[in-house]
């Protein structure tokens, strides 16, 4: 419809732009010219800038041939009424009130581009969007795969892709053991299937650790997560599975050191310890619970104050202090009481630091040296005896010559007086002294000689025997009741028979002194199958032997009654020699008992 547009403002300009879009397609308007007193007009601007033809007059855009439509837009009356009177006949003509709905359409066409922008902006958007996320998909190096209720792909990352070697596309609509058949994870992908169906029906995510075989070991966690939709139904399953070979085998490794560590720290024999900055137990080896009665998980968490004895923690929180403080490591000789005994150790302290060479505790590695030191005393002990024995040995013989002149020549002269002299008591305090300095000597002489036994073959219930026929006819036996107990299944040994008669008088005389001639020796033989050993046992009713002097009786020359102490060195020497041990212990009525131990002889032996 050729139509005129009168009055050029931004109504015009619209309809003009409406004529010329795609807006009205049930209405053409082809527009043949624009009129306005006002050539710089918005509407007669753009008018020509589309070729269209603008006037100032209106007669002569009335001329243009085959005009059906005047639109009159100008919204004056007076302009409207002159209109009127020059239209001319079958022209039709649109007012400025009609023409509102240009204005409206015109309003209609903005909000449609508007939206169609908006809508636009939001497909790319929503373009970048699904592009960055699955970009943002395609960067986890996890395999990924999104399944729907059908246990079909949705979407796989692009890790999932290469490891099942399809691409995006083609895995897209195959079911997770589809999507994995030919790879390791064929045959667990099939046996867990069942666990997808549970993430649907539980709503609640699962994982499993899935494993290949070597040479080509591997381990995967493998996890499914529920995803909700806005009704918070459950529309989609998310498959993950991530490698953790490298995890699992620094774990093993840990696992490895640690159990070496362990190994080493429990199966040491020396004291190992380990505390931190606090000064509380972190580890300790068997060896330490053990010497307090105690386990090694007693002591994790406590401090040395709250499980051992006082004086022992002040000296343990001492020492710690001391390395904690010069970062240093240090050495010490420390005592400690152990079930009333005092043990020596050999300790070395010394900082225990992180990967950053920080400081984070203490540790502790004592060596239980008792038994070293002992010994050493006992070598002292034995080289000043050995000095002892050969200067006893040859100093014995010297002394022997004169005891004999004095003992020959006060017989001698005790035969010069008559029965009832009282010189005669003189001489024979003379005699009986000398006769006891014989006797010594006659000790030191078998101490210091060591001889080799003579041994034989012989039964313990005879040499016990011979022992008791002696001992019954000695004068400190007369008050003192004697109870044999002899073993009939006795085994036979191999010994000395008059040294290890010796030792039994020897211990027997020792009994009889220790209860000043009265009460009861218990004297006894007895086979100790499981150990294979024969025994003969001396128990006496006296007063016994202080536990802090059991130690010390075996020692030469140690007494509590005055003699040369040289009787039980002797008789441990021998026993020793013929590979037995003297036991020395408190009897049950609170006196003492000794016990011979010796091995049993048999007819293989």
């Amino acid at each position: 419809m050729k139509t005129v547009i009168i009055g050029g403002g931004k109504g015009c300009r619209a309809i003009i732009g409406l004529a010329f879009g795609s807006f009205l397609k049930e209405l053409t308007l082809d527009i043949r010219g624009v009129v306005d007193v006002d050539p710089d007009a918005p509407g007669m601007i753009y008018a020509r800038e589309h070729n269209i033809k603008t006037f100032t007059n209106i007669n002569e855009a009335l001329e243009i041939p085959g005009i059906e439509l005047l639109i009159e837009l100008t919204g004056m009356d007076e302009v409207l009424e002159d209109i009127y009177r020059i239209l001319p006949p079958g022209m039709k003509l649109i007012d400025h009130i009609s023409a509102r709905i240009f204005w409206d359409l015109t309003n209609a066409q903005e909000e449609r581009e508007r939206q169609l922008e908006e809508m636009i902006r939001l497909e790319r958007k929503v373009e970048e969007e699904r592009h960055s996320l699955q970009s943002l998909f395609d960067t986890i190096p996890d395999l990924v795969v999104v399944l729907d209720r059908e246990k079909k792909a949705i979407r796989v990352n692009k890790s999932f892709a290469q490891f099942t070697g399809l691409t995006s596309e083609e895995a897209i609509g195959l079911t997770c053991e589809e999507l994995l058949k030919g790879t390791e994870f064929a045959e667990q992908c099939r046996q867990s299937s069942a666990m997808i169906e549970q993430v649907f029906e539980t709503g609640k995510p699962h994982t499993l650790i899935w494993h290949t075989e070597t040479p080509k070991e591997a381990y995967w966690e493998v996890t499914r997560t529920p995803i909700f939709g806005k009704d918070g139904e459950i529309e989609m399953v998310l498959g993950t599975w991530h490698k953790i070979t490298e995890r699992v085998k620094l774990r093993r490794e840990i696992e490895s050191a640690e159990q070496r560590f362990k190994s080493f720290i429990y199966s040491a024999q020396d004291w190992i310890s380990i505390k931190d900055l606090d000064g509380r137990y972190v580890v300790v080896n068997p060896v330490v619970a053990k010497a307090f009665h105690r386990e090694p998980h007693e002591f994790i968490g406590k401090t040395p104050d709250e499980i051992l004895p006082a004086d022992l923690a002040k000296m343990i929180k001492r020492h710690d202090s001391q390395v904690a403080e010069s970062g240093a490591h240090h050495a010490y000789d420390e005592v400690v009481s152990i079930d009333g005994r005092d043990h020596y150790f050999q300790t070395v302290r010394f900082p225990l630091t992180d990967y950053k060479g920080s400081t984070i505790g203490t540790c502790t590695i004592a060596r239980d040296v008792t038994s070293e030191k002992e010994l050493r005393n006992q070598l002292v002990q034995a080289e000043k005896l050995a000095a002892v024995g050969k200067l006893g040995a040859g100093v014995a013989h010297e002394i022997n010559n004169p005891l004999t002149g004095i003992l020959a020549f006060a017989e001698d002269l005790l035969d010069e007086f008559p029965e009832n002299d009282q010189r005669r008591d003189d001489i024979d305090v003379i005699i009986h002294e000398a006769l006891r300095c014989r006797d010594i000597v006659r000790n030191l002489l078998d101490f210091a000689r060591q001889e080799t036994p003579s041994f034989e073959v012989v039964s313990p219930n005879y040499v016990v025997g011979l022992s008791l026929l002696l001992v019954e006819k000695l004068p400190q036996f007369m008050n003192i009741e004697i109870e044999k107990s002899m073993a009939d299944d006795l085994p036979d040994i191999k010994c000395d028979p008059p040294q290890l008669q010796q030792v039994t008088l020897n211990l027997m005389l020792n009994a009889a002194d220790a209860m000043d001639g009265k009460g009861t020796i218990k004297i006894a033989t007895e086979y100790e199958r499981k150990n294979d050993k024969c025994v003969i046992s001396v128990e006496d009713d006296g007063p016994g032997i202080p536990e802090n002097l059991i130690d010390k009786i075996f020692e030469p020359f140690f007494s509590t009654k005055g003699t040369n102490g040289l009787g039980l060195a002797v008789s441990w020497g021998i026993i020793e020699r013929h590979g037995g041990v003297i036991e020395v212990d408190t009897a049950e009525g609170g006196g003492a008992i000794f016990r011979i131990v010796l091995p049993a002889l048999h007819d293989d032996s």
